[in-house]
């Protein structure tokens, strides 16, 4: 009976490709009326914050409109691509969100 109790171990490196390889790219999606780029006007999360699913990440601005971008997942924010005031290409990447990095900061 003592044997299966050794096995336990294995499983703790099944938990490294959560932290490593799970980050996700939010790029600009194709916001209508044939907008091809926006102005970057405000950043509502920074570096190392923790979102979710639907939290505002941004405000971005085209001659058109005036549009608030929502996380497409939920995770923790490890690079913002661009600076406020920049102006940003539909398909550029915004930001980089890690997945199964939630879990570990403070709610």
């Amino acid at each position: 009976a003592a044997a299966p109790t050794a096995k336990a171990p294995a499983a703790a490196p099944a938990a490294a490709p959560a932290a490593g390889g799970a980050v996700k790219t939010f790029k600009l999606s194709d916001i209508g009326e044939g907008i091809a780029e926006v102005q970057l006007t405000e950043w509502f999360v920074k570096e190392g914050d923790v979102v979710k699913e639907m939290d505002n990440l941004c405000a971005v601005e085209s001659d058109k409109a005036s549009v608030e971008l929502t996380s497409p997942y939920s995770g923790k924010v490890v690079k913002l691509y661009h600076k406020v005031q920049d102006t940003v290409k539909v398909g550029s990447p915004l930001v980089d969100i890690a997945h199964g990095s939630a879990p570990t900061a403070p709610a």
